[in-house]
C-alpha cells in the first residue's frame, strides 16, 4: 500500500491517505464535509490531480490529466481580464466627461436665453483703440492725447508723419503738425492705439476745411466691424450723435442733438469713457451723455 494526496471538493483542503482507504467516507477537518476518498492513482501517475467526492453525490472522475497549455493560458487570462476591465472603466469615465463638456460648451456657446437672444451674439464694446474720420468732408486734426487717470497712453506728433496710424479710406497727410484728410469721400478713417485700452479720455483739436459735414471721433475700436464714434455735424451738418457698431451693425445710442460745425474754426473735442458711460464735450461744453446697452 502507498500513500497519496487528494483535495476536498468543497474547501480545497489537501488530505492524505493510503490506497486501502479508497472509496471510504472521511470527514474534512476544515469544512467538516463528508468526503468519499478517490481511487488511488496508478504507479507513475502522481502528476494527476486527485479530488474527493461529497458523500452521497454521484462520483465523477477522480482525476484528470493536468494540461500544461491549459495551466499557462488560465494563468494569463486573469491579469488580461483585469486590464480589459480597467480600460473599459477608464473609457466610460472619459466618454462621460467628454459628453458633459460638449453639453456645457453647447449651452454656453449658443443656448437661447429667455428673450430668444443667443449668448453667442456680439455684445456692445467697452474697450478699444482710437480713431479720426470724415464723411464727405475735408478735415485736419491735431493735439490728439489719450489719458487713463494720470497715465498718458498716447500723444500725437504729426510733425514726424503718420507713425502708428492706420488709414482706411480717404487721403491722409501728416504735415506741419496736423493730420489732414483731404478727399471728399464717405467713411474715411485713420486708427491708432491699442484695442485693449479702456476707461480713458480722448481729446483732440479739429478744424473743418470744406465739404458737407463735420468730424468723426472714433473710440473703443476693436476692428473694422466693432467700434464707436461721435458723429459731430452729421446728417448734412445738422445733428450730433454717438453711433455704436457691433459686428457691422450700426445703431445710435441715446438719440441725437442738433448741432453744426463752422468751416475754418478750431474745435476742442473730448470724449470721457468710464465703463458703460460715454460723455462727449465740444469746447468744454457737455453735448452728449450716453450709456452702452447692458450685455445680454
Amino acid at each position: 500500500m502507498s500513500d497519496f494526496k487528494y483535495a476536498c471538493p468543497v474547501c480545497g483542503q489537501h488530505l492524505s491517505c493510503d490506497s486501502s482507504q479508497s472509496g471510504s467516507v472521511m470527514e474534512c477537518p476544515t469544512c467538516f464535509q463528508k468526503i468519499t476518498v478517490p481511487q488511488a492513482p496508478a504507479e507513475g501517475e502522481q502528476k494527476y490531480i486527485l479530488s474527493g467526492t461529497k458523500a452521497g453525490s454521484r462520483p465523477g472522475p477522480s482525476y484528470r490529466p493536468l494540461d500544461s497549455t491549459e495551466v499557462s493560458t488560465s494563468s494569463r487570462m486573469l491579469p488580461a481580464m483585469i486590464v480589459v476591465l480597467v480600460l473599459g472603466i477608464a473609457a466610460a469615465v472619459a466618454l462621460f466627461a467628454f459628453k458633459d463638456r460638449i453639453f456645457h460648451q453647447t449651452q454656453d456657446a449658443g443656448a437661447p436665453t429667455n428673450n430668444n437672444t443667443s449668448i453667442s451674439e456680439p455684445v456692445p464694446l467697452k474697450h478699444g483703440a482710437i480713431g479720426l474720420g470724415t464723411w464727405n468732408t475735408q478735415v485736419e486734426y491735431s493735439n490728439v492725447v489719450v489719458t487713463q487717470g494720470k497715465r498718458v497712453l498716447y500723444t500725437s506728433d504729426f510733425s514726424a508723419g503718420m507713425s502708428g496710424w492706420k488709414p482706411a479710406g480717404g487721403t491722409w497727410v501728416a504735415t506741419n503738425g496736423v493730420l489732414r484728410q483731404i478727399s471728399g469721400n464717405m467713411d474715411c478713417r485713420a486708427v491708432a492705439g491699442d484695442a485693449g485700452w479702456s476707461d480713458y479720455t480722448l481729446s483732440a483739436r479739429a478744424r473743418k476745411l470744406g465739404g458737407q459735414e463735420g468730424f468723426l471721433i472714433l473710440f473703443n475700436v476693436v476692428n473694422g466691424q466693432n467700434w464707436t464714434w461721435w458723429n459731430i455735424g452729421g446728417w448734412g451738418n445738422t445733428r450730433q450723435a454717438i453711433e455704436n457698431c457691433v459686428a457691422g451693425n450700426k445703431s445710435t445710442l441715446d438719440g441725437s442733438v442738433a448741432g453744426r460745425i463752422t468751416t475754418g474754426q478750431w474745435y476742442d473735442v473730448r470724449v470721457e469713457l468710464n465703463g458703460p458711460s460715454i460723455r462727449c464735450y465740444l469746447n468744454d461744453a457737455l453735448i452728449l451723455d450716453a450709456t452702452y446697452p447692458a450685455s445680454p
